[in-house]
């Protein structure tokens, strides 16, 4: 008996969640609906650095993926900070493990008045694994913790402009 109250429960649940016009803030792959119209009209300023371009691309990819748009509407300024930091040392002062923080400093402007629209910071954290017997493996590891802070940083800021869009448009495009 408690079982089926259990599972009854759970369907009402989730019809009422669903019906409450619920969405889910860290759903990927997806953008909401009517977030398309704004992202398209996104023009991201290149960014400058190795870092700068990777994370460019990624922001081009998840806002405008037909292409630069013609005639934006707004301009996203990213300026990024990084820092590589020893996290154990051992007895003989050699780091074996570092974290990488990568800081996104972000604008988005109008390009007609150049007004700041919205501004804040996207942060991510990436760690490795020194291997003091392989200069390759070690720079193939940072470069991999590198790339995967950029890719969360781009996805915090997707999240982010799309928080912007919708308070202050709803989402109704």
């Amino acid at each position: 008996m408690s079982r089926l109250l259990g599972v009854v429960l759970s369907a009402g649940l989730a019809l009422s969640v669903s019906a409450c016009g619920f969405r889910p803030l860290y759903a990927t792959g997806t953008t909401p609906d009517g977030m398309e119209t704004y992202f398209s009209q996104v023009f991201v300023e290149p960014i400058p650095g190795r870092q700068g371009v990777h994370l460019r691309n990624q922001l081009m990819d998840a806002l405008t993926p037909e292409g630069t748009p013609g005639s934006a509407a707004y301009k996203l300024v990213v300026k990024l900070d990084d820092v590589k930091e020893g996290l154990a040392i051992q007895a003989n002062t050699q780091i074996t493990r570092y974290n990488y923080r990568l800081t996104a400093h972000y604008e988005l402007r109008d390009t007609v008045s150049g007004e700041v629209l919205d501004k804040g910071l996207a942060r991510a954290i990436a760690a490795y694994n020194v291997a003091p017997d392989s200069q390759f493996a070690t720079q193939s590891a940072e470069r991999d913790a590198q790339e995967r802070a950029a890719r969360e940083v781009g996805e915090d800021l997707r999240l982010r402009l799309g928080l912007y869009f919708e308070q202050r448009f709803g989402g109704k495009s």
